[in-house]
């Protein structure tokens, strides 16, 4: 599933990666020289790999993060960031992790085997680990798979998850031989089923609407509803819902590895702050986040390192396809051609030396097998043909440079998030350009913990265009249905869709063929571009202020969902 950042936009995966040394390897002092980084440089971790004897025992890491999780159960409307995702990955089972390649494997620390066992009807099987628990002793079982079936594969409408990607082509989730076997048996062919099996809730979180919407709003609790609980690593310690400060240490009943860190702690810090922070030593990493004084504050430690690596961080503008301004598709095409977005990613990605250009696809990644530019020739950069289109669409530029159709001026609300510089800077250059071809933009800055609970939200879509991310995932094509279909998908936040795509997924995610399933995603790509309500800015490299001697830990493009927070920590 894709997830939202603040901010910033996040897709698909790029196939590019580097071999892993053994012992301490990645990293480096790149962004110290006055040049850009050039790409191919780039690997796909990013961090510095060291082996677990080569790791201090005890300390801690201070994280930055947005905001605190809204809902725990990140799978909830009111949840689904990456922040989230990050902080899941400290307490939830996960039975697939990724190579750094972005190719998956069995997670050995929670099941034995994950296998495709039939082709027709394609069945799966996974062999839970048999000593995986949940910290309250309760078993890691097929009950905890039935029931995130169940939550998820859309039949019951009142639970209304994010998306019910894949899940929704399971025909059946059934114990196999005894507790620890899982018989998933689908009613269609589904390419990207290993895609659902990276966060698994135990049963009594997802096993009735009240408790998928509430039991985890506060904190991820046992069955009691009051003692924290976890599956993995470490679990939380506590929770300062006020201050933003979320503390974990390590789980008593883990039983693989031994957490190296004594506790990790997720901190909430403006993104206007967050440089400071760790120049004042209060964070252990951050994202650059496209700033050069950040970068500058992040080199002036004396501690520090920057390390760099590939992203599946697209980001993107959404347009609001039922708001009066943008119901039309004309419209929306018009003011993406009015958009100069080289201007757009060359303010972002300069000022920390990253590279990048234009991203004209929005399924694959350049350097993805199956990219190709399906963008420029429906909303490439041309203020006049932006102009015309909307004149074509009956509106009319008046003496101050603004159109106006039926007496009705052509304003459309840009809602950007407080504290983040990226977004406000986003937004000038937008309103700069597109009032070339008579779009009035009004910038609207609402407080940050509001952003994705109040004004960009599938059931209100308070806004008419806005900034942010998608997250990508190693699956793209399964991954990115539920944002563009149907039109009151949980993560189209658009609400427009073309209506044939529904047929179009279901048959690229039956293809097993590589090839035949590549052309398949194209010929989405190009009816999703064609609807304009999402136009892609740029593929964003991630570049991070990181403390020298942290290890396991940094900027990584696929590996970012696999985090072994038992091997993080630091050199001895």
């Amino acid at each position: 599933m894709r997830k939202r950042i603040k901010g910033i936009a996040v897709l698909a995966t790029a196939a590019a990666a580097a071999v892993v040394l053994a012992g301490c390897s990645g990293g480096g002092q790149a962004g110290n020289s006055s040049s850009a980084v050039a790409e191919s440089s780039l690997k796909s971790t990013g961090w510095t790999v060291a082996d677990r004897a080569d790791v201090k025992d005890g300390g801690s890491i201070t994280l930055p993060i947005d905001t605190a999780p809204a809902n725990f159960q990140i799978n909830n409307l009111d949840s689904g960031t990456v922040d989230d995702q990050a902080i899941s990955g400290t307490y939830l089972p996960s039975f697939i992790q990724f190579k750094e390649n972005g190719e998956w494997e069995a997670n050995k620390d929670f099941a034995t085997s994950v296998e495709l066992t039939k082709d027709s009807p394609q069945t799966v099987e996974i062999k839970i680990n048999p000593k995986a628990v949940w910290s309250d002793g309760t078993p890691i079982s097929a009950k905890d798979v039935i029931a995130n079936w169940k939550a998820l594969n859309g039949t019951n409408k009142a639970f209304a998850p994010l998306a019910t990607n894949v899940w929704e082509d399971v025909d059946s989730v059934k114990q196999g031989s005894d507790e620890r076997d899982v018989i998933m048996t689908f009613s269609k062919t589904n390419a990207d089923w290993a895609s659902v099996l990276g966060t698994i809730y135990p049963y009594w979180a997802v096993d009735t609407p009240e408790h998928f919407n509430t039991a985890w709003a506060k904190g991820p609790y046992a069955a009691d509803g009051k003692t924290y609980v976890s599956g993995g690593p470490y679990i939380v310690k506590s929770f300062d819902a006020n201050g933003g400060v979320l503390t974990f240490e390590k789980n008593p009943k883990w039983w693989g590895d031994e957490g190296k860190l004594d506790t990790i702690v997720f901190k909430t810090v403006s993104r206007d702050g967050v440089a400071q922070a760790y120049g004042n030593k209060e964070l252990d990493a951050f994202n650059l986040n496209g700033s050069a004084d950040n970068l500058k504050t992040a080199n002036s430690r004396s501690d520090s390192k920057i390390e760099r690596s590939l992203g599946t961080t697209q980001r993107q503008i959404t347009l609001n396809g039922t708001s009066d301004v943008f119901k039309d598709q004309d419209v929306r095409q018009a003011f993406a051609q009015a958009i100069n977005r080289k201007v757009l990613a060359q303010a972002i990605l300069s000022p920390v030396k990253s590279p990048g250009d234009v991203l004209n696809n929005l399924t694959y990644l350049p350097g993805q097998e199956g990219y190709q530019d399906d963008v420029s020739s429906v909303y490439g950069y041309s203020t006049d043909k932006a102009k015309s289109k909307l004149e074509d669409a009956g509106w009319k530029v008046g003496s101050d440079g603004y159109a106006t159709k039926g007496g009705k001026e052509l304003d459309v609300r840009f809602v950007i998030p407080s504290d983040n510089p990226n977004s406000a800077n986003v937004a000038q250059l937008v309103q700069q350009q597109t009032k070339l071809a008579g779009f009035k933009v009004t910038i609207d800055t609402v407080p940050s913990d509001d952003f994705f609970t109040k004004y960009i939200t599938t059931d209100g879509r308070d806004f008419d265009a806005t900034y942010f991310a998608w997250q990508g995932t190693p699956f793209p094509i399964s991954s990115l249905k539920s944002i563009y279909y149907p039109a009151d998908a949980g993560q189209n936040y658009t609400g427009v869709t073309d209506d044939s795509l529904g047929a179009a997924w279901d048959k690229a995610n039956a293809e097993l063929d590589p090839d035949a399933r590549i052309k398949d995603a194209q010929a989405i790509d190009k009816k999703i571009v064609a609807v304009a309500g999402t136009i892609p800015l740029f593929a964003e490299p991630y570049a991070w202020g990181v403390r020298k001697d942290l290890v396991n830990y940094g900027p990584a493009q696929f590996q970012q969902y696999s985090v072994k927070w038992q091997d993080v920590g630091y050199t001895k």
